[in-house]
């Protein structure tokens, strides 16, 4: 089974209505799959935070001590209180990727699925462009695949 990571944006109305109070807050949907795990979640993030995750992704090499992470959650986002995180670091020394996530229910917390499965940079890349084009407006989903 290939192993995915699929993240859907939902902007508030505000973004597209300028009568109504602007708010940068949007849904964001994650769902990964493998073939061990999958999970499903979301939470309200900046618009500009996936933008710039996305920027991110153009890095190389990433390396080890400076890996591509973000996350979002409640409070300390530490526990339970942390709802969505993703980090891309390497995995090895043939340019293999580890992405690394970590996605809980946002009603039920304790519900959550953690692991990890492997990417390359080409497929980095053509998911670095799906989340352009997702927070462009021109696509419902970005995709990230891997083994």
């Amino acid at each position: 089974m290939m192993s995915k990571l699929t993240l859907a944006y939902r902007y508030d109305a505000s973004f597209f209505d300028q009568k109504l109070t602007r708010d940068d807050f949007g849904w964001l949907s994650v769902a990964v799959e493998t073939d061990r795990f999958s999970g499903k979640g979301g939470f309200w993030v900046q618009w500009q935070d996936v933008k710039e995750f996305g920027e991110a992704l153009s890095s190389f090499p990433i390396s080890e001590d400076h890996p591509i992470a973000i996350q979002w959650g409640f409070d300390m986002q530490e526990n339970d209180d942390l709802i969505l995180r993703l980090e891309i670091a390497p995995a090895d020394n043939r340019g293999n990727l580890a992405v690394r996530f970590e996605v809980a229910d946002y009603v039920e917390p304790r519900n959550r699925a953690r692991g990890a499965f492997l990417t390359n940079y080409p497929d980095l890349d053509t998911f670095r462009v799906g989340i352009a084009r997702l927070m462009n407006g021109e696509i419902e989903k970005a995709i990230l695949n891997g083994q």
